[in-house]
């Protein structure tokens, strides 16, 4: 059994500002093409038996945020116009439309993100081939025996022990999650280590290139190379935990473990219950047909960004009916089925 996991909110935004000029009577649909195409794809490419996507929640960040109040603080200053926000906001419910019609498995749950969605997924389905598919580093952790990542960004399918470009510098992937943890991550208001960058932590670290390496094993390191040159500030501010905040010490390891790593997903029982049901029973078949697919479609416009040509319909529309065969052929020994309806 094969499942691509969907970071919906980080494809919707590659596909937005990546396809921002396809439009149809002055809407831009750029987003929702580029997430289905993306998706019918990928379930060629891969031979995929089921595609799961998760959504961020309502105040998915709060769980986090109590551990650390800084986190992703950064992005209620992020500037965009209402009418952006308005077409995002729509182009993503009309994704979730078209998902539950072609027979994609979806997830949205309050005060839950969708790293964790994904994490707990994985943990719980040890007899599925899974492929993440997402641009975020967090989800690199999740690289294991059953588990790649697909990068859109490096265009790159990422496996155990492979070296990935991180932060313009080449690491082993299993080795990510420590470097967010030490170094922090701009992008979610994470702070590091004062003055601690990749590039630095790589001059007193180097094996971090080709070699899992733990938390333990840097200051360890970092506690002999400091008997040796007892000035080493950035050496001294990592050994005390010295971040823009003030020096937390081992609080700072703690904190940042807790809000980094997914090995525990910050998860309510409602969310955890329903992704095993994502991954355990069938869907319910009740509503769903490709004619209402093609009804979206043409409401949308997106026949006509199709290729101009007699089959151009169903070309595209293909992968998702073998995705349909395959969801109706699932646990067919099952007694419950799901109907997976977004929070909202």
């Amino acid at each position: 059994m094969s499942v691509l996991l969907v970071d919906g909110d980080n494809l919707l935004t590659i596909g937005y500002y990546g396809a921002k000029n396809v439009f149809y009577k002055g809407t831009h649909i750029g987003g929702i093409y580029h997430f289905l195409n993306t998706l019918r794809r990928s379930f060629e490419e891969y031979q995929l038996d089921k595609i799961v996507v998760f959504w961020d929640g309502q105040e998915g960040s709060q769980s986090r945020r109590k551990i650390y109040s800084h986190y992703k603080e950064n992005r209620r200053q992020r500037v965009r116009t209402e009418e952006d926000l308005q077409s995002y906001l729509y182009q993503r419910d009309r994704i979730k439309q078209y998902l539950e019609e072609v027979y994609v498995r979806q997830g949205e749950f309050e005060y839950c993100e969708t790293d964790d969605n994904i994490a707990y997924y994985t943990q719980n389905s040890p007899n599925e081939r899974k492929i993440i598919y997402s641009s975020d580093g967090d989800l690199t952790q999740l690289v294991s025996e059953n588990t790649q990542v697909y990068n859109p960004s490096h265009r790159k399918l990422y496996s155990q022990n492979d070296i990935i470009v991180y932060d313009h510098e080449e690491i082993l992937i299993e080795n990510v999650r420590l470097v967010k943890m030490i170094c922090g991550d701009s992008s979610d208001n994470i702070a590091g280590i004062r003055g601690m960058g990749l590039k630095r932590l790589l001059s007193l670290i180097p094996e971090l290139r080709n070699q899992p390496i733990t938390v333990e094993q840097v200051k360890e390191k970092c506690n002999l190379l400091f008997e040796q040159d007892k000035h080493n500030k950035l050496i001294a501010n990592l050994l005390t935990g010295v971040t823009k905040h003030g020096v937390l010490g081992e609080e700072f390891f703690d904190v940042n473990k807790r809000i980094v790593s997914l090995d525990e997903p910050l998860l309510t029982d409602e969310s955890k219950e329903f992704i095993n049901l994502l991954i355990n029973e069938k869907l319910d078949q009740e509503g769903r047909s490709y004619k209402n697919v093609m009804r979206l479609m043409q409401e949308d416009g997106i026949f006509n960004i199709l290729p101009k040509s007699d089959d151009a319909w169903i070309n595209f529309i293909n992968p998702f009916l073998r995705l349909t065969r395959k969801e109706k052929n699932i646990n067919n020994n099952k007694t419950k089925t799901i109907k997976v309806i977004p929070y909202e």
